[in-house]
């Protein structure tokens, strides 16, 4: 089964999310598979637990695939990224949006589509939804800011204001309306 808007494939990737985040570790410098292991392991603990098991084909493939290469050092294998995997990394980003918006869509429709009594029960599934993007937003701004300079960070605080006043404004526009009737 495919999932596609506009002829887009946006779950369609020529790496797995478990790559992708193995290619982000080796673009400052080559890794040992165990250390990739250990500093995905801290990331998502509590979340998510990786194992050998799975690092390790996913090194093999992106190394098949030849967007890593391996060399040998005191016999442990070093993995670093080449220029092909470093394109992929690239594409990234177009890649991320494409998948938001597939996500924003499919939810619009999904909820959109609900019996009154679905949405009742959904009202669940929009809290989670709105912690983890406040959890997304608050935990990806700490991170995405370590290193940037203020000229970058200020104008992108100042945009990500606007929207969030925009978002307040819509949310006091639906509560004063009659939006039940």
């Amino acid at each position: 089964m495919s999932l596609s808007i506009s002829s887009k494939t946006p779950v369609k990737m020529p790496v797995s999310p478990l790559q992708t985040l193995l290619l982000i570790q080796l673009e400052t410098e080559p890794k040992y598979g165990y250390e990739m292991l250990k500093t995905l392991k801290k990331e998502f603990k509590g979340t998510w637990e990786p194992r050998t098991g799975t690092v390790y084909p996913a090194l093999k493939s992106l190394e098949k695939k030849g967007f890593v290469e391996t060399n040998v050092k005191d016999g442990t294998e070093f993995y670093s990224i080449t220029e092909k995997g470093k394109a992929v990394h690239d594409n990234m980003e177009d890649h991320t949006l494409e998948m938001l918006d597939f996500s924003v869509k499919y939810l619009t429709v999904l909820f959109k589509w609900m019996t009154k009594e679905k949405k009742k029960k959904a009202m669940l599934l929009m809290k989670g939804i709105s912690e983890k993007e406040q959890t997304l937003a608050s935990g990806m701004l700490t991170e995405f800011y370590k290193n940037l300079d203020k000229e970058i960070k200020e104008p992108f605080l100042k945009q990500i204001k606007v929207m969030t006043e925009q978002r307040l404004e819509m949310i006091n526009t639906l509560i004063g309306s009659d939006t039940d009737q």
